[in-house]
C-alpha cells in the first residue's frame, strides 16, 4: 500500500504526518511525502528563483524524511516529491500518477511556502481525489478509540466496488470492525440497503439507525458519544454529504471536528 502525505512543514501538517506514520506501520504501507509550490509567472525575472525554491524545498523534505525514518517499522523508506502548481490539483494528480492507495492530510495549517493544507485545499482534494482521503483535524479527541470505526451511509448503494475492496483490506490490516450509521428520513421506516454491503459483511459490526433531518449534526453527536476513532463517509454530489463540503462553512466543519474523517470516492 502507498500512502501520500502532503506537507507544508507546518505544525498541523506534521501532526497529520505522525498519524500517517502510525497508520503506515499498521497497514505495512510506504509513505510518500509531497510538497507543492508555485512561482508567479507574470514576471520573467521571478522564474529564475524556481530552481532555488526547488532545491530549498527538497532539502527540507529530505531532512523531514530522515527525521521520521526511525519511527517507521515497515522497512519501507519514505520517498520525497516536489511539484509545482496549485496544491489541490497537484495532490490529486500525484495520487493518480503514482499508484497511491490513500491520502492522509491535515485540514488546516500555514507553512512558509504555499499554505498547502488550508481547509480549502483539503476540500478540493476530498472533492476530486480518485482514492480515499483521510482528513486529520487539528486535534484528535484523546478519549477516542482508534478501534471504533463508523461508516455513515445514506440510502444509496456504493457504486464503486473498489471502495469495498479498499475497506476490506484496510479493516483487516488495521484490525478494526466497521460499524454502520444511517439516518432515516421517515420515522419508523428504514431505507438502508444492507444488501449492497454483502461483500464486506465480515468486517461489519453493529448497525445503528436513527430518525432525523440533520445528518451532519447527528453524526457529530454520535461520534462524540461513542468515542469514534474514525468516521468514514462516501462522497456524493447530491446528498447530505454535499452539505459538509459545499459551502463557506467547509473550513469550520473540518477544523471543528476531532474525529479523523475518511472520504471514499463514489
Amino acid at each position: 500500500m502507498n500512502i501520500l502525505c502532503p506537507t507544508d512543514f507546518s505544525e498541523h501538517s506534521l501532526y497529520a504526518l505522525n498519524y500517517a506514520i502510525e497508520k503506515a506501520n499498521r497497514l505495512d504501507a510506504k509513505i510518500h511525502l509531497l510538497t507543492a509550490y508555485s512561482v508567479p509567472r507574470s514576471t520573467g525575472a521571478l522564474r529564475s528563483i524556481d530552481k532555488i525554491i526547488q532545491d530549498s524545498v527538497m532539502d527540507e523534505l529530505n531532512e523531514l524524511a530522515q527525521k521520521i525514518a526511525p519511527k517507521i517499522t515497515t522497512g519501507h523508506e519514505p520517498s520525497v516529491h516536489i511539484m509545482e502548481g496549485n496544491s489541490g490539483r497537484v495532490i490529486c494528480q500525484f495520487a493518480s500518477e503514482h499508484d497511491i492507495d490513500l491520502i492522509i492530510m491535515g485540514t488546516q495549517g500555514k507553512g512558509n511556502l504555499s499554505n498547502i493544507l488550508l481547509g480549502s485545499v483539503a476540500k478540493k482534494v476530498v472533492e476530486h481525489s480518485r482514492v480515499p482521503v483521510i482528513a486529520i483535524p487539528s486535534q484528535i479527541n484523546k478519549d477516542s478509540n482508534p478501534e471504533k470505526v463508523l461508516l455513515a451511509l445514506d440510502e444509496k448503494e456504493i457504486m464503486h466496488k473498489e471502495n469495498f475492496t479498499f475497506l476490506k483490506s484496510y479493516a483487516k490490516k488495521d484490525a478494526v470492525v466497521v460499524d454502520i450509521f444511517h439516518m432515516n428520513q421517515i420515522q419508523g421506516k428504514s431505507d438502508l440497503n444492507l444488501g449492497s454491503l454483502e461483500s464486506i459483511k465480515d468486517i461489519i459490526g453493529e448497525v445503528y439507525e436513527e430518525f432525523g433531518t440533520e445528518p451532519v449534526q447527528s453524526i457529530a453527536a454520535f461520534t462524540n458519544k461513542h468515542k469514534t476513532g474514525m468516521l468514514i463517509m462516501v462522497r456524493r454530489p447530491h446528498s447530505f454529504w454535499s452539505r459538509l463540503f459545499s459551502d463557506s462553512n467547509t473550513v469550520e466543519e473540518l477544523a471543528s471536528t476531532k474525529t479523523p474523517l475518511m472520504v471514499l470516492p463514489d
